[in-house]
C-alpha cells in the first residue's frame, strides 16, 4: 500500500529506484518465490504478515498489514483453509473431485455448493459475452496439451483442433434440478478461466470475516486488494511486460478491487506461442490479437473471467462489453508493441492509448 508520484519511464533508472522504494510491488501475471511466513514493521503499531503457499499449481500469497501479528496470522490461515477448500471442489486434475467426475459420468446429481456457483458464473459470462467464454472448451484444450513442446503449428493440428471444437458449446451444460448434466458425449468442463478468482474472493471472505482492514491475495495473476474506507489508502499492482516478463511494463492503483491479467507467456504449448492455454470457443484455435489482458472489477471471479474472454474479443467490442460492465482494463497486442485502455483505468506508471 503506497502512493506517489513517478517517472513514466519503467525502464529508467529513477523507475527501478522509486518500485524499490515502494515496497513490495504485487505484480499481476507472474508466480513469487520463496515461502513461509515473512513480518515486516511498516511503521509504528503497524506490521506486515504475510504467508505464501503452492495452490491451484500456482504460488498464492496472502499479506495483512495489522497491529496484531497474532491475529493476522490466524486471518491468513483461515483465508488459506477456506481457499483450499474451495479449490478442492473446482479442480479437474483430481480425479476424485466432483467436477472431475461430471467430466468423466456425463453428470453429477448432487453439485456441491461452491462447484455449483461457479458453473453459474461461468455460464454467466458465457451469456453475456456471447460465448466468447466457454467452459466447456476442455476437450480442445486436452488436444492442446498433447502438442506441448512443438516448435510451431500447422493446418493438420487447427483441423484436428476444429473437430474437437464440435464437442464445445456452453448451452448444452444444463443445471437445474437434476443436478449438472452434459448433453452430449464426449464433452468437458474446465474451470481454468475463472476458479481461481472465485477461490481468491472466498480468501478475502475470510479475511473481512477475521476483521482485517487491510490486505492483499495474490494468486499468479489473480490480486484482489482491500483497503478498508479511508479513500487515500490502495495497492501498487505491477503488470508484467509480456515481452519481458523480467520488466514491469505498468503500474495500477488497486483499491477495494480485484484485478486478474490472463497471458500467453506463462503457459503455452508452442513455441511460437501461438498455441497457449485460451482456446477462442468460436474457431477452435487460440486467439491471436493479445499478448496480455488485464481486467479491473469488483469480485476476483468477474475479473479473472472477463480476462480470459477478452482474449477472443476483438478490440471494439472488448471496449463496449467492458464499458457495460463498469470494468477497467488493460491489453496488449499480439507483439506487445502496441497498448490499449479503458478511460478510467488508475494507471500510475506505464503508457497506453486509451479507448
Amino acid at each position: 500500500m503506497y502512493r506517489s508520484s513517478a517517472p513514466d519511464d519503467l525502464r529508467s533508472p529513477e523507475r527501478r529506484c522509486w518500485l524499490k522504494q515502494a515496497g513490495q510491488l504485487a505484480i499481476a501475471g507472474s508466480l513469487l518465490a520463496g515461502g513461509g511466513w515473512a513480518v515486516l514493521k511498516r511503521k509504528q503499531n503497524l506490521w506486515q504478515v504475510r504467508r505464501e503457499r503452492t495452490l491451484m499449481q500456482t504460488s498464492v500469497a496472502v499479506t495483512c498489514l495489522a497491529d496484531d501479528v497474532k491475529a493476522a496470522g490466524v486471518a491468513i490461515e483461515a483465508a488459506f483453509e477456506r481457499m483450499a477448500a474451495t479449490a478442492a471442489q473446482l479442480t479437474r486434475f483430481d480425479a476424485a473431485s466432483p467436477l472431475a467426475r461430471l467430466n468423466r459420468d456425463g453428470q453429477l446429481a448432487q453439485v456441491p455448493a461452491q462447484l455449483d456457483a461457479v458453473l453459474r458464473q461461468a455460464l454467466s459470462l458465457s451469456l453475456l459475452t456471447d460465448g466468447a467464454f466457454d467452459p466447456t472448451v476442455l476437450p480442445v484444450l486436452r488436444y492442446f496439451e498433447t502438442l506441448r513442446g512443438t516448435a510451431s503449428t500447422d493446418a493438420h493440428e487447427q483441423r484436428v483442433a476444429e473437430r474437437r471444437d464440435t464437442l464445445v458449446g456452453y448451452h448444452d451444460l444444463a443445471l437445474d434440478a437434476h443436478g449438472a448434466r452434459l448433453l452430449r458425449p464426449g464433452m468437458a468442463v474446465t474451470l481454468d478461466g475463472i476458479a481461481k478468482g472465485h477461490v481468491v474472493d472466498q480468501g478475502i471472505a475470510a479475511l473481512r470475516g477475521a476483521g482485517i482492514e487491510y490486505g492483499l491475495i495474490d494468486a499468479g495473476g489473480d490480486i484482489h486488494a482491500i483497503c478498508g474506507n479511508d479513500p487515500e489508502r490502495h495497492w501498487n499492482v505491477g503488470i508484467v511486460d509480456p515481452r519481458d516478463v523480467s520488466r514491469v511494463a505498468a503500474v495500477l492503483q488497486l483499491r477495494n478491487a480485484a484485478l486478474s491479467t490472463s497471458g500467453n507467456y506463462r503457459v503455452f504449448f508452442s513455441a511460437d506461442r501461438r498455441l497457449f492455454h485460451i482456446v477462442n470457443p468460436r474457431t477452435g484455435w487460440s486467439p491471436q490479437s493479445y499478448s496480455s489482458v488485464t481486467v479491473m472489477a469488483q469480485r476476483s471471479v468477474l475479473a479473472d473471467g472477463m480476462s480470459t474472454a477478452a482474449f477472443s474479443l476483438e478490440l471494439p467490442r472488448l471496449s463496449a462489453l467492458m464499458d457495460a460492465q463498469d470494468q477497467q482494463w488493460l491489453a496488449f497486442s499480439r507483439t506487445g508493441e502496441q497498448r490499449w485502455r479503458s478511460r478510467e483505468l488508475p494507471l500510475i506508471a506505464g503508457t497506453a492509448e486509451r479507448v
